[in-house]
C-alpha cells in the first residue's frame, strides 16, 4: 500500500472539508458581519490635497483577480454607488481559501482597454499577470480627442482564510489635463480673431501602454494635440485650448516637449522642455515635512494651467515668458528662448 499517497489524499479531503466549514460558518454569521469574505477598500488620496477623494472623482472600479501562480481568474465591475459605504467591494461570494493577486482600474471607459500583450481580452486560466496591458485607445501616434480620467491601483496580494478581511487599494491617477493660453504682450490681435494665431501640442516619449505595475511597456513618441482650440478673445489672448495626456514620468530617458506652431506659416515657432517647467512648480515638502519626490508630485498633480507670452520682435521666436499655475499659485519663467 502506498501510505504516502493515501496520506496526501486524506489531507486534501480534510482540507476541502475544513474550507467548506469555514465558508459555512461565514454563511451563518452573515446577519452579524453583513457578508463574510474579502473586501477591497478603494482609496484615492494620492493627490495634492492629501485627502481621500475616491468619492466624488472615481465613478467605477474594475478588478482583475489572479491566482497564486499569477494566472487570470475573473474580473468584477462596480459603480461607486454599488460599493459598500461607497468604497468597499466584496471580492467574490464563496471565494475558495487561497492566495490571490488583484489589479484595480478606476474609471475604465472605452477610451482605454485592458488586454494581454497581443491586444486580446484576458483569458481565464491562461493570461498571466505580467502579460496584462492597460492602454490608451489610439489609432496613430497623434491623439487629438478628449479622454476620460483613469486610475490604476497598485497590484495587491491577499491571503484569504475565509475571514472578513479588508484590504486597502491605493489608486494613482494616470491622466492629466492641460489648459494652455497664448497671450500677446504690448500688441493687438485685432483682425486675427477668426482663427488661432498659434497652435500647440505636447510631445511625450512613451506609448501610453502600461503593465500591472503602472510602468510603461512601450517607448515611442506620442503627440497630444488640443481637443478644444479657440481663437483669442480680446486684444491680448492669441489662442487657447485644452489637452489631455497620460501619466507623466520623471526619468532622464523621457523627454517631454511643449511645442508651438505658427498657423500663418505652419512652421514650428518655439518649443520648451515641459518637464523642466513642471518640476519648477514642485513643492519641496509634503504636509508632514518629508521631502516630496518629483515623480510623486507629477502623480499627485493632474490639473495644469500654462500661459505663454508672446511679443513681436522681442527675440527670434517672439516668445518671452511662460507661467504655470498649480492650485492657485503661479510661477513665471523668463528663460524660455529657443
Amino acid at each position: 500500500m502506498n501510505t504516502g499517497r493515501l496520506y496526501r489524499d486524506w489531507s486534501q479531503r480534510i482540507g476541502s472539508v475544513l474550507a467548506c466549514l469555514f465558508l459555512w460558518s461565514c454563511d451563518v454569521m452573515k446577519e452579524d458581519t453583513d457578508n463574510c469574505g474579502v473586501y477591497l477598500e478603494f482609496i484615492y488620496n494620492y493627490n495634492m490635497e492629501y485627502v481621500d477623494s475616491f468619492d466624488p472623482w472615481v465613478n467605477t472600479v474594475d478588478i482583475f483577480v489572479f491566482d497564486t501562480d499569477e494566472r487570470f481568474l475573473f474580473t468584477k465591475h462596480a459603480r461607486r454607488e454599488e460599493l459598500v459605504g461607497g468604497k468597499q467591494m466584496l471580492l467574490a461570494d464563496n471565494l475558495p481559501v487561497g492566495h490571490y493577486k488583484i489589479l484595480t482600474v478606476g474609471g475604465l471607459t472605452n477610451h482605454f482597454r485592458v488586454s494581454d500583450v497581443r491586444g486580446n481580452a484576458l483569458s481565464p486560466g491562461e493570461t498571466m499577470l505580467e502579460d496584462v496591458r492597460i492602454a490608451l485607445e489610439r489609432i496613430s501616434q497623434t491623439v487629438s480627442h478628449e479622454f476620460s480620467p483613469l486610475w490604476i491601483g497598485k497590484t495587491i496580494e491577499i491571503d484569504y482564510k475565509a475571514d472578513r478581511g479588508v484590504y486597502p487599494v491605493s489608486l494613482v491617477k494616470n491622466t492629466n489635463h492641460f489648459h494652455v493660453l497664448l497671450a500677446e504682450v504690448g500688441g493687438s490681435s485685432a483682425g486675427r480673431a477668426d482663427r488661432p494665431a498659434f497652435i500647440f501640442e505636447i510631445l511625450t516619449p512613451e506609448g501610453a501602454v502600461y503593465g500591472h505595475d503602472n510602468v510603461p511597456r512601450v517607448q515611442e513618441p506620442v503627440t497630444y494635440m488640443p481637443y478644444s482650440l479657440m481663437a483669442g478673445e480680446g486684444p491680448e489672448v492669441l489662442s487657447g485650448g485644452h489637452v489631455n495626456t497620460v501619466r507623466l514620468l520623471y526619468d532622464e530617458d523621457y523627454d517631454y516637449k511643449l511645442i508651438v506652431y505658427d498657423t500663418r506659416t505652419g512652421l514650428r515657432a518655439w518649443d520648451y522642455d515641459l518637464m523642466k517647467l513642471l518640476e519648477s512648480r514642485k513643492p519641496m515638502l509634503r504636509p508632514d515635512g518629508s521631502t516630496l519626490p518629483v515623480q510623486e508630485f507629477l502623480d499627485r498633480q493632474s490639473e495644469w494651467r500654462l500661459v505663454i507670452l508672446y511679443k513681436e520682435g522681442e527675440n527670434p521666436s517672439g516668445f518671452v515668458a511662460l507661467s504655470i499655475e498649480v492650485n492657485g499659485w503661479i510661477v513665471w519663467r523668463n528663460d524660455i528662448e529657443v
